[in-house]
């Protein structure tokens, strides 16, 4: 046996001994033995013939007292023809590999995965030495005291640094915060993380950066595409465009969606640079596009637009393209045209911001008064000193105010709320600085009667803009508390000049209630067809017409919609079961109203809970059940549909595309928030890919925490909120 091992030549460790010099693997000879021949195996005697007795007799002693563990180790390391022997194995791993022809051999430190050679010819020298390096390195970590981290299941672990980690970490910061790509590319952030978090981190440049939010951006759409949608029965879109200062404009394509949880989301799938005329046709175009590579052309319910004329274009060419979803019919009076089930909805919140502006115009002279007012106040810094210390000699807390802007009518609402409670002091003031009476009390009186008129118009927008519950059940409560406030204040002497351009404006765009709203209506379970015809009856009272042709076209089509998803659901329907109802939701609306004097809020009735008798449809037996009572703030018409999916299954398909239809654009809208942020003046070399990917993310990021399309609203309302000048005021980052 021993010369076995002399065919195979001689090693550096054969030359060292050649050379009286201690070989790297003398200690181990004899450790070894019973891997190399096995435990029954004659003593070894690789080079000293004549005193083999002694050497032989230590390695069977080695062999015999050689933890189990240790020879599995070893034996692990020593796959293939060639032998390892030292122990300085058992902390290596042993990789043999084939690159161009001819095999390599490495081997991988089990402590920090670093490579070194593994050729038998190289000996074990460089091996030790290296572990006694990187031993030294762990023993210093151990050395200092101990990072816990905490497990999703409430335990603890140690914490210990991952780079593959902290660059994904990195680019969720980077996205989530709108910071630069290069951020970390840089000394000063080395320096920041090295001393003050980890003294290992490792730069990552601004190439690799943009790697990495590629590779997250195509995880997080994987996932969505792979785990999401297919779990969904329908999408429902929001679109507009962004017009921003680099003259690049983009077009947001949002879904709005019920999970296989009934939950409600809202995800932005495409954001594209349009660098076309923005005509109905290439608006079409870039929509479809976005759909094509998301797999959702037959999947879209409806699709949400704001009023402009190029947008119904846009419509005409997309429905051809989405009636994979309800199909079409014929029409009744010309048998050549097609009429297709895809609802183009206009934006609620866009009508009532065309109504108010309307009559803020009859009110521009007095609200200018207000705004020459702040606009002094603002234009001096030793102004603002001696408004500071008035403030707090009249034991106000002192604060500046902001303007308004033209372009969005809730500002000039939130300018007035935020003044009025200084009403003495800044008139006092301000018409002492300005050296005549510039404000009077005529005109705080309009101010006040304002602010009071425009309130449930701001509510009325606030509402309607959610994500996380149904919007379409809720427009009917706002639209007839819209016409009874325009009806109420027709004759006020104040206000009258300013309702009647309002109640013109109304009129054009809700005078005929679109059918999908009044469907909606019908089918939260508190309402149905009962309180539909109390609505507008109500209706028919504040606008002075009569309603009757319009329930009985709602009868119609929502019977006929029902009818187009019992041919497409029907035949999957499952065994019907008896479900309760459920008491859990969101916001309460005007029922008192609807149903005559107040109502009382306490258990549901069981609407709904038998089983549909053969020969009637769901629909049916749907509306001629009671109606649910429950009329507190926490009734989710979601859930109640959930509980209630085995009992009317295709139903209870049609609710949930109803009730996932946004009413207005605010979704998209808030994209262009973010994109302000991203493409702001020193980044206007993003491409549009990375712009695109930005803000998906960011969006996707928002979503899991149920973050989205609040960030705005906050700190626009701060901007006009937090102007305080004491040092507990907060700051605002919203410039106008």
């Amino acid at each position: 046996m021993a010369g076995s091992g002399d065919d195979d030549g001689p090693t550096i460790n054969d030359e060292l001994r050649s050379l009286g010099q201690i070989p790297d693997d003398e200690d181990d000879m004899g450790d070894a033995a019973h891997l190399l021949f096995g435990r029954s195996a004659p003593p070894t005697n690789r080079d000293d013939g004549a005193d083999g007795g002694a050497p032989a007799a230590s390695a069977a002693a080695g062999a015999s007292a050689a933890a189990p563990s240790d020879a599995a180790s070893l034996a692990s390391s020593t796959t293939g023809t060639g032998k390892r022997r030292s122990p300085v194995w058992a902390d290596f791993e042993e990789v043999k590999e084939v690159v161009d022809g001819e095999q390599v051999v490495s081997a991988i430190c089990k402590l920090c995965r670093h490579r070194l050679s593994g050729k038998s010819a190289n000996g074990t020298g460089h091996l030790k030495r290296h572990l006694i390096s990187c031993k030294k390195k762990v023993d210093r970590a151990n050395a200092v005291q101990s990072r816990l981290a905490l497990n999703p299941d409430g335990s603890y672990r140690n914490w210990e640094y991952k780079p593959d980690v902290a660059r994904h970490e990195l680019i969720r910061l980077i996205a989530r915060l709108d910071l630069p790509l290069s951020i970390a590319d840089n000394d000063a952030w080395d320096d920041y993380i090295q001393r003050a978090h980890n003294p290992r981190y490792k730069r990552v440049t601004r190439f690799s950066t943009a790697r990495d939010l590629s590779k997250l951006y195509n995880e997080k759409m994987l996932h969505l595409k792979a785990a999401v949608m297919p779990g969904v029965s329908s999408v429902c879109l929001t679109s507009d465009i962004w017009s921003g200062n680099a003259k690049e404009d983009y077009i947001a394509v949002v879904a709005h969606y019920i999970t296989s949880d009934w939950e409600l989301k809202k995800s932005v799938i495409g954001f594209k640079l349009i660098e076309v005329s923005h005509n109905g046709i290439n608006i079409a175009e870039c929509i479809s596009g976005v759909l094509r590579d998301w797999g959702l052309l037959d999947k879209v319910f409806s699709v949400s637009l704001d009023n402009a004329s190029s947008n119904t274009t846009a419509m005409l060419a997309l429905t051809p393209l989405l009636d994979g979803y309800l199909g079409y019919d014929v029409d009744p009076s010309d048998h050549t045209k097609k009429v297709y089930h895809v609802v183009h909805q206009r934006c609620a919140c866009h009508i009532i911001n065309l109504i108010v502006k309307s009559g803020l115009k009859r009110l521009k002279p007095c609200i200018e008064i207000f705004r020459t007012a702040i606009n002094f106040l603002n234009s001096s810094n030793q102004r603002i000193a001696q408004f500071k210390e008035y403030c707090q000699a009249k034991g106000m807390r002192p604060r500046k105010f902001c303007l308004d802007m033209d372009v969005r009518w809730n500002s000039t609402y939130l300018m007035l709320k935020h003044l009025m409670p200084y009403r003495t002091v800044f008139s006092v003031f301000i018409n002492l600085q300005f050296g005549y009476p510039l404000l009077v009390e005529q005109h705080w009186y309009i101010a006040e009667k304002v602010l009071q008129f425009l309130e449930l118009f701001y509510d009325s927008t606030v509402a309607l803009s959610g994500v996380y519950y149904p919007t379409s059940p809720l427009v009917l409560h706002h639209i007839l508390e819209i016409a009874s406030h325009l009806h109420d204040y027709e004759h006020d002497s104040n206000l009258c000049n300013v309702v009647a351009p309002m109640k013109a404006k109304f009129l054009k765009y809700w005078k005929h209630v679109p059918l999908l709203y009044a469907f909606a209506f019908v089918l939260d379970p508190r309402a149905k067809m009962r309180g539909l015809q109390n609505v507008l009856d109500l209706l028919a009272q504040s606008n002075n017409m009569s309603y009757i042709d319009y329930l009985a076209e709602v009868k119609f089509e929502l019977h006929k919609l029902y009818d187009k998803y019992e041919s497409k659901f029907g035949a999957a329907r499952p065994a019907r079961t008896t479900h309760p109802s459920g008491l859990t939701g969101k916001r309460k609306q005007a029922w008192g109203k609807i149903f005559g004097g107040s109502v009382s809020s306490g258990p549901s009735s069981t609407a709904g809970s038998s089983a549909v008798p053969p020969g009637l449809s769901e629909l049916t037996v749907y509306l001629d059940s009671d109606n649910v009572v429950a009329y507190d703030d926490d009734f989710d018409v979601l859930n109640w549909w959930h509980e209630h999916k085995l009992t009317f299954p295709v139903l209870c398909t049609m609710a949930k595309d109803i009730m996932s239809v946004p009413v207005s654009t605010t979704s998209s809208e808030s994209c262009f928030s973010l994109t302000g942020r991203i493409i702001e003046e020193r980044r206007r070399r993003l491409g549009p890919d990375t712009v695109e990917m930005l803000i998906c993310v960011k969006d996707w990021e928002l979503g899991e925490e149920k973050g989205q399309h609040t960030v705005e609203d906050e700190e626009y309302e701060d901007y006009f909120k937090n102007q305080f000048l004491d040092h507990d005021s907060g700051a605002s980052g919203i410039t106008t």
